[in-house]
């Protein structure tokens, strides 16, 4: 007898009829969410329906509704566990109750039921992203990359990690009356630096912690510090989430407890999420998962136990909470006293980050810093952390990314690996989970080219039909990029442009522009990064962030040739976001050539295109070289794009009426 055609028709029928071949399903076993924490200038909303495994692959029919209203409707075959139902968001502020009433080709019905918060808007609200498990900040991806510290706040910590890349810092704290100056005052220079707050409320909310808890004041006090705090700080704009527990499951506090403390914080600010911190085991989260938004974990392995710990934790939450809370994983950065022998070494700290990372976890908050050689002691594992928060910032389109990526696999248990599209770009991750050197075949399931870019070595790697070969150093961790599809891009370069690297796309060192120097003009925290969130053209753009007026940062581009008497063009793409500019101010930038001219802008929040010109004097020098010069003197943020500089007798100017005065150039 031939089995296989038997075998095939088998399966055919499990496909078409699930229901024939599964347990019965429990009327209440489909749950929902909505995709986002809450919804506010969005057009559009998903709701996501958990579907038990037997109604992963059959025929449902799905009607979305509230307060009898129908959102929408859904038809088809899921093929996922989480089924993503879209629909249109007109509906005013308020909580809405939503229903889906979910009938299977079998005739059989169930029935989910959640809220659906819309809010007003405001300029700091920060949204979890429920699918991919990340945050939305100022409307834009935010993978938060910081770090503990200890109160009081070293004056200069919040602008000597900023300018490594750190967009994250959390200091321990009790919520005081004497020391609420302090707690202003690193505040604010957060804000000016573009660094966000993970808000310690630990000795007023649900315990735990290093030097936060208060002696002495009743259950109804403590409430009252709460609620004042949250209401001095919660419009603050570096103010990113309340952790309000630090190991509740080790210090035995009831997950009702948290609740309360929970409902209390929402009701009060219902625009920024609520986190909590577990130990081992870690399994034990579930049990708090009405009490927070973001769940974190703090494995410290180093040096007795396993690097992977961190990594399995993170495998373990991201199961546990997939589709309902974001995953932060607490690396630890320490070590030398108490239980832990020694410190992790820069190998074993990237690892366990980056294990972190490839299982979920989309949040990483070291403990602890103290600057500048306490915690770690190791200054180099410290700077290893710094240039780790420069990779994820490279990588956080794809780490948010909600597209379908090709499948990737490892020829070995000891290397993981990871994938993620976007915008037709396949990325692969893969990190090393041994303490020796590993050679790793990474098989990709798909069409792919035959080239990929290893990202932060600033070199490529040929494939072996769809198979990347490399090897991976002790510890140590690889990124690949694959141009799946061209890009077609709207905006191009002038054919005739003399910059160097105009659309910053130059990755020889990871988050910094490469074809310029840069000179800072008063603050050490102002930053100029690269920035793949934002761009015109290409995949970077370049952000700059002035701290304080006049304090910010100059580049001079790499420099150009000349000639007397001649006109130059000179031209930038620049935005801007209202809601990040102290008092909603947009923040002036100035193009220039050397000394022969500069003029100042001010950008929008839209991309737009600033156009000078510069007349060299016919008494200069011949064929002088002459940098370009781009400064941003105003206080704020602004993004920029396809810098251009070339001969004025090259070009015809017109303007593109469909956009406004935005200038074009056009070969003559």
């Amino acid at each position: 007898m031939r089995l296989k055609p038997i075998l095939t028709l088998i399966t055919s029928i499990v496909l078409s009829f699930p229901e024939l071949f599964c347990q019965p399903i429990d009327a209440g076993s489909v749950k929902m969410n909505s995709r986002l924490s809450f919804y506010s200038t969005e057009k559009a909303g998903e709701m996501l329906l958990h579907l038990p495994h037997a109604l992963i692959w059959s025929n449902l029919q799905v009607l979305l509704k509230t307060n009898d209203r129908e959102l929408t409707s859904w038809k088809g075959i899921p093929g996922s566990k989480i089924l993503r139902i879209p629909f249109a968001l007109n509906l005013n502020p308020a909580i809405y109750p939503v229903t889906a009433d979910i009938k299977s080709s079998r005739g059989s019905f169930y029935s989910a039921s959640c809220e659906l918060i819309i809010l007003e808007h405001m300029a700091n609200e920060v949204k979890t992203d429920r699918l991919t498990g990340g945050l939305i900040v100022n409307n834009r991806d935010f993978f938060p990359f910081g770090f503990y510290c200890y109160s009081p706040v070293q004056p200069t910590l919040p602008e000597e990690e900023v300018v490594k890349g750190f967009n994250m810092m959390s200091p321990y704290q009790k919520i005081l009356s004497e020391n609420l100056k302090e707690r202003k005052a690193y505040m604010d220079r957060c804000a000016e630096l573009g660094m966000k707050v993970h808000y310690n409320l630990l000795s007023v909310s649900g315990g735990g912690g290093v030097s936060s808890q208060i002696e002495g004041i009743s259950e109804q006090e403590k409430k009252e510090r709460l609620l004042n705090e949250i209401r001095e700080f919660m419009d603050h704009p570096a103010l990113l989430a309340w952790y309000i527990s630090d190991e509740p499951n080790g210090f035995k506090l009831p997950p009702s407890t948290l609740d309360s403390i929970y409902r209390t914080i929402k009701e009060a600010d219902p625009w920024h999420p609520v986190s909590i911190v577990f130990m081992a085991p870690f399994s034990s989260a579930v049990k708090y998962a009405d009490a927070l938004d973001i769940v974190m974990a703090d494995p410290y392995p180093i040096p007795t136990g396993s690097v992977s710990q961190a990594g399995d934790v993170a495998r373990q939450l991201r199961t546990s909470f997939e589709g309902r809370k974001p995953v932060w994983i607490v690396p630890q950065a320490f070590g030398g006293a108490e239980w832990w022998q020694r410190e992790p070494t820069i190998q074993e700290m990237r690892s366990m980050t980056y294990q972190s990372i490839v299982n979920g976890a989309r949040g990483i908050q070291y403990f602890i810093r103290h600057g500048l050689n306490s915690f770690p002691k190791s200054t180099a594992a410290w700077n290893e952390c710094g240039r780790m928060s420069m990779e994820i910032a490279e990588m956080t389109p794809w780490l948010m990314s909600d597209e379908k990526p090709l499948p990737v696999s490892s020829s070995t248990a000891r290397v993981l690996v990871a994938s993620a599209l976007h915008e037709g770009n396949l990325m692969v991750i893969a990190v090393n989970k041994t303490g020796s050197p590993q050679r790793v075949d990474i098989r990709i399931a798909g069409a792919v080219p035959g080239q990929a870019r290893v990202i932060f070595e600033n070199r490529s790697v040929r494939l072996n039909g769809n198979t990347i070969t490399d090897y991976l150093s002790a510890f140590g961790s690889q990124v690949y990029l694959l141009a799946l599809k061209p890009v077609k891009e709207s905006v191009k370069p002038f054919k005739g442009n003399l910059i160097t690297d105009p659309g910053f796309e130059n990755m020889a060192s990871p988050g910094v522009p490469a074809s310029c120097y840069s000179w800072n003009e008063g603050d050490r925290g102002s930053t100029y990064f690269l920035d793949t969130r934002e761009h015109l053209e290409g995949t970077h753009s370049l952000r700059m962030i002035t701290p304080k007026e006049n304090g910010g940062t100059r580049l001079r581009f790499f420099p150009i040739r000349i000639e007397k008497g001649k006109t130059y063009i000179l031209s930038v793409w620049a935005k801007t976001d209202n809601d990040m500019n102290p008092g909603k101010k947009n923040p002036a930038f100035e193009l220039g050539m050397g000394d022969y001219g500069k003029k100042k802008f001010i950008p929008g929040e839209e991309w737009k295109q600033f156009v000078t010109s510069v007349t060299i004097p016919g008494d200069s020098i011949p064929s002088p070289r002459v940098n370009p010069v781009l400064r941003m003197p105003g206080t704020g943020v602004a993004w920029f794009d396809m810098v251009q500089v070339f001969e004025a007798v090259d070009i015809g100017i017109s303007v593109n009426p469909e956009v406004g005065k935005i200038w074009e150039f056009h070969n003559n």
